[in-house]
């Protein structure tokens, strides 16, 4: 074992050591996002918060106000995604439905974590 002994604790019954704990290893830059990088999810709770549908560009000027110009997306698979790429790929899955410039909730819940 490669930790470090902290300090030894003698109890009647057994010795006891605490010991530091190993360091945590870093992330690797592929799995990291940019910091303005926002989860997919934050645009399906906000298309869910209007079940009778928001207008497209209402949801691109919300999206700008909440998080600003420069943001990107990025999912549990995908990253770098501008606010037309997400809805893309959310609409793919079934996450919304867009219709005639009006963006609905869809049939496919989100991931849940």
């Amino acid at each position: 074992m490669n930790a470090r002994i902290l300090m030894r604790l003698d109890f009647p019954a057994a010795n006891v050591d605490v010991v530091a704990a190993p360091p945590i290893a870093p992330i690797s830059s592929a799995s990291m996002t940019d910091a303005n990088a926002i989860h997919g999810h934050e645009i399906i709770d906000l298309v869910s918060a209007h079940p009778d549908g928001i207008r497209l560009s209402l949801l691109a000027e919300t999206v700008t106000g909440r998080f600003g110009k420069s943001v990107t997306f990025h999912t549990c698979s995908t990253m770098n995604m501008d606010l037309d790429a997400l809805l893309a790929f959310l609409e793919a899955r079934d996450k919304v439905r867009i219709v005639s410039g009006v963006v609905f909730p869809g049939g496919s819940p989100a991931c849940d974590h």
